[in-house]
C-alpha cells in the first residue's frame, strides 16, 4: 500500500490495541463479478504430519508451562509436540542451527531479521526441508498463500484471463474494523463478521479461502521468519519507516514462486512483485507479566490471543500500527496462551510487515497445527 512517514514505539495501550493510520480512499465499491472458483476443501495430510515426528536439527524456544503443547495446538489441525526440544530462552536456540533452513529458497534480509520461502504446502507435500531444518535461533514459521489478482492496477479493469480473486486489488481503500469477529473459529481461523459485504470484502464465501488451501485458488506455503533479539524485544521487520536508522525494506516472500509475479498489471512504482498473499502465524508464548505486542504493516492484521481478538487492523490501507498491553487481557502468570496472527497484502503498492514484542514463545510456530519445538 502507499507510504506513510512514522515512527515506530512501543507504548503501553488498552487491549483493544490503539491504532494510528493513515489511510487513502480509492474509488467506489465496483458490483460483483462474476467468475468461478474452485471448490472448497480441506482433506488435509494426517499421514503427512507424521514425518514431523522425526528428529529434528538445532531445537529450541522456550520451554513450555503446565498448559503444555505451546498452547496453540487447536489451530488447523492436531496439537502434535514434535520430540527431541531441549528447552532454552526466548528468541535463543541452538547453536547448530544455521540460517536459511535447508531448502527455502527466496532468503532476503529485511530491516530486522529475514525472512525465506519454504516448500509448498499440498496434498502430497513430504515438508522434509521443514523437517531437516528444525528450530533455531528466533525462527518462527507460518504459512503464506497466493491469490491470482483481480484487477489491474493500471487501467482498475477486472483481469480476464485468468480471472483473479474478488476480495484482491478490487479498491474501495481505508480501514475495515467489521470483517471478522471478536474470536476465533473452532478451525483456529478467522470469522466472518458480516451477513452480507463489507466496506473492502465481498462475502463469506470469499473471505473463507483466505485462509485456506481451495485448488486454483490460491497456492499454500511455508514461510520462515528470522526474528532479532535485543534489549529484550523480539522484532522482525520487513517494512518502510523504521526507528534508529534501520533500512526500508518489504515483504515479498512469494516473489517469482506460486501464480508468479503480477508483472503485466502492477505499475511501475509497485516494482516487480508477486502481491495478492495472506500471511497465517501461529504460536504460544508464556505469560509472566508485562509484556506488550506490537505490529506495523498492511494491509489487514488481526492478532488474537487466547482465541481473542487484540489488534484490529482490517481494511486496505497504507501502513497502520496496533499495539497490544498484555496486562489487560486477564492472563495468568506463568501459564501458556495461543496466539495467532493474521495477515493480507491485498492492493498495491507497498507491502509491509514488522512485529516488535517481548513475549516469551514456546515453539517456533505451527505448520497444519503441528508445533515445531
Amino acid at each position: 500500500m502507499q507510504e506513510q512517514r512514522d515512527e515506530l514505539l512501543l507504548p503501553t495501550l488498552p487491549r483493544s490495541g490503539n491504532v494510528s493510520q493513515t489511510s487513502a480512499k480509492c474509488k467506489t465499491l465496483p458490483k460483483k463479478e462474476e467468475f468461478e472458483m474452485a471448490d472448497l476443501f480441506r482433506a488435509h495430510r494426517y499421514a503427512i504430519l507424521m514425518l514431523l515426528w522425526l528428529p529434528l536439527i538445532g531445537l529450541g524456544c522456550s520451554s513450555s508451562s503446565d498448559k503444555g503443547g505451546g498452547g496453540g495446538g487447536d489451530a488447523g489441525g492436531p496439537g502434535y509436540i514434535v520430540p527431541g526440544s531441549t528447552g532454552g530462552t526466548s528468541g535463543v536456540g541452538s547453536t547448530s542451527f544455521s540460517w536459511p533452513p535447508t531448502g527455502f529458497i527466496n532468503v532476503t534480509n529485511v530491516s530486522v531479521g529475514a525472512y525465506a520461502l519454504g516448500p509448498q504446502v499440498s496434498s502430497s507435500t513430504t515438508t522434509s526441508a521443514l523437517v531437516s531444518s528444525g528450530c533455531g535461533q528466533g525462527v518462527m514459521y507460518g504459512v503464506v498463500r497466493d491469490f491470482k489478482m483481480y484487477k489491474d492496477a493500471n487501467t482498475d479493469k477486472p483481469i480476464d484471463n485468468p480471472a483473479g480473486h474478488i476480495d484482491f486489488q478490487d479498491c474501495n481503500c481505508g480501514d475495515d474494523h467489521k470483517i471478522t469477529t471478536a474470536t476465533l473459529g473452532p478451525d483456529g481461523k478467522p470469522v466472518y463478521a458480516s451477513a452480507t459485504t463489507t466496506n473492502t470484502t465481498f462475502g463469506a464465501e470469499y473471505f473463507n479461502q483466505w485462509y485456506n488451501d481451495v485448488p486454483g485458488v490460491n497456492m499454500t506455503y511455508v514461510v520462515a521468519l528470522q526474528m532479532v533479539q535485543k534489549d529484550g524485544v523480539v522484532s522482525f521487520s520487513a517494512s518502510i519507516n523504521n526507528p534508529n536508522g534501520q533500512a526500508n525494506s518489504s515483504f515479498f516472500p512469494l516473489d517469482g514462486q506460486g501464480f508468479g509475479n503480477e508483472t503485466t498489471y502492477l505499475t511501475s512504482v509497485s516494482g516487480d512483485h508477486n502481491f495478492s498473499f495472506t500471511t497465517e502465524i501461529h504460536t504460544g508464548f508464556t505469560y509472566n507479566g508485562g509484556e506488550t505486542f506490537t505490529f506495523k504493516g498492511d494491509d489487514d492484521v488481526w492478532v488474537y490471543i487466547n482465541d481473542q481478538k487484540v489488534i484490529d487492523l482490517g481494511g486496505m490501507h497504507s501502513q497502520e500500527v496496533g499495539t497490544v498491553n498484555l496486562d489487560t487481557l486477564g492472563l495468568q502468570k506463568g501459564q501458556v496462551y495461543p496466539m495467532a496472527i493474521f495477515n493480507a497484502e491485498r492492493h498495491t503498492n507497498q507491502s509491509n510487515f514488522r512485529v516488535d514484542t517481548t513475549l516469551a514463545f514456546t515453539d517456533c510456530g505451527q505448520v497444519d497445527g503441528v508445533i515445531i519445538n
